[in-house]
């Protein structure tokens, strides 16, 4: 009996991003079709939008645009004000006239159905969930273990940070976001280790809690910890998943009928939000809102995972409004 063959993943290469030195969009053609098939299957009258919750580094925004027809206009959100000042040099074109095509707004994506303009003509909304590569390299966001920085985390400017976090949650409370939002099996240990390093004052950059990890874990399990416990108190400071399933659940009466949601998440309490909100909108006992269109979602392929390592984890889902 021949022995079965075991499959070849693609050796990551480093890309050559000039056009993404913010960040290199993930599964960009995929999403894109997807949010705006519905473009053309009828005439478009009169002003219609669409929207990009998750700006970045512009790159699904600057796709959507490229494909916007006439009557169409696009509002960007983000909370990181690096990433709306990037958009205005990127996109400056865009951005100004007298009927500029693209609206940025400096605020969280749960923002996104509150305009009032826009009730009933939204024909998509994209959110990709994935925190910018620039957001993890630079040195003054504290979200990546890789850099010693203050400990922020934070997407935009206000509210407590991960500082504050770590120094006034209880040991119980600690312990909770680690195992819940990390699924870190170590979160016991870890959030007693960080109590420690408070009570001494030596807890105060990224590398202060990177040190915690490492004394908490073994050894060949200290990368994944590393990733599991940034990822749960990145999530913590912005309660990212209570503002996803929020935002979800309002975004939808604000689609008109035949428009798209479109979802690229990176792990998979995010992904588990997304499936189950949109299976609530298409359940059977009332009458269904939605039309899942990807009954597994998608992931990128061998070719995108060559240039971008980064969309190793991305799904993508999608759903439309159908009543």
């Amino acid at each position: 009996m021949s022995k079965k063959r075991k499959s070849i993943k693609p050796k990551f290469q480093r890309e050559t991003q000039e056009n993404y030195d913010y960040h290199l969009p993930v599964l960009l053609k995929e999403s894109v079709d997807a949010l705006m098939e519905n473009q053309d299957k009828e005439n478009q009258t009169g002003k219609y939008y669409y929207i990009d919750g998750t700006l970045g580094g512009g790159g699904h925004t600057s796709e959507i645009l490229r494909r916007l027809k006439v009557g169409g206009k696009l509002l960007a959100f983000d909370k990181d004000p690096d990433a709306i000042e990037n958009a205005k040099s990127l996109l400056s074109a865009e951005v100004s006239g007298t009927e500029p095509r693209l609206e940025l707004f400096n605020q969280c994506f749960s923002r996104a159905y509150s305009i009032k303009e826009t009730q009933g003509k939204v024909k998509g909304i994209l959110l990709d969930l994935g925190v910018s590569s620039k957001q993890l390299d630079t040195n003054n966001r504290g979200i990546s273990y890789r850099v010693d920085s203050n400990l922020d985390m934070r997407f935009g400017v206000e509210g407590p940070t991960a500082k504050d976090f770590l120094h006034s949650a209880s040991p119980e409370q600690l312990e909770r976001a680690i195992r819940e939002f990390g699924e870190e099996p170590f979160s016991r240990v870890i959030a007693r280790r960080i109590v420690e390093r408070r009570r001494a004052n030596t807890l105060n950059t990224t590398f202060d809690l990177r040190i915690a990890i490492e004394q908490s874990v073994p050894q060949h399990l200290l990368f994944k910890a590393l990733s599991r416990v940034f990822q749960a108190i990145r999530i913590a400071v912005n309660s990212e998943l209570d503002v996803l399933k929020s935002a979800l659940e309002n975004i939808v009466p604000n689609l008109e009928i035949g428009g798209r949601i479109v979802v690229i998440s990176y792990h998979s309490l995010e992904d588990r939000i997304v499936k189950s909100t949109f299976k609530q909108f298409t359940a059977k006992d009332s009458e269904p809102r939605l039309k899942i269109l990807t009954k597994k979602p998608m992931e990128a392929g061998d070719e995108e995972l060559i240039r971008n390592y980064r969309a190793r984890s991305g799904k993508l889902r999608i759903a439309e409004r159908v009543g």
